[in-house]
């Protein structure tokens, strides 16, 4: 039997999805909002939010845990750290200083996906997700 164990396949073997999935991740967070298939959206939905609750608990351990899910990728912002010296703003260190002080008083739920027209070419359905404000 395989209860409880649905896995979105996406039509790729287990490394391209989780590459694809990564980057897709990696992208959200960055830019808080993408454009992609809603299947996509809906597969990447269970990742980020639980990226999402890592950022909230914000130790060691979470920090560990997330840079496995997520690609390191400067985002082009500066920002200080504690001395005053201005460092590259990566994806993990936006994800953590921004984005999961920005849920601490929500239990879930951390992203929405809208319906958007769907693609030009192949009429695939598409799928707009970005974090709840």
């Amino acid at each position: 039997m395989r209860h409880r164990n649905k896995v979105h396949h996406l039509g790729r073997p287990a490394d391209q999805r989780n590459a694809m999935l990564r980057a897709l991740a990696t992208s959200l967070v960055e830019y808080d909002q993408i454009t992609t298939t809603r299947a996509r959206a809906k597969a990447l939905k269970e990742q980020v939010d639980k990226l999402v609750t890592l950022a909230k608990r914000g130790d060691l351990q979470a920090i560990r845990q997330a840079s496995r899910l997520i690609y390191h990728k400067r985002t082009g912002a500066m920002i200080q750290d504690k001395t005053g010296k201005e460092i590259p703003e990566t994806v993990l260190r936006r994800l953590f200083r921004t984005v999961g002080p920005r849920f601490t008083a929500r239990k879930g739920g951390y992203t929405r996906i809208v319906p958007a027209p769907p693609r030009r070419g192949d009429a695939a359905p598409m799928a707009v997700i970005e974090f709840v404000d």
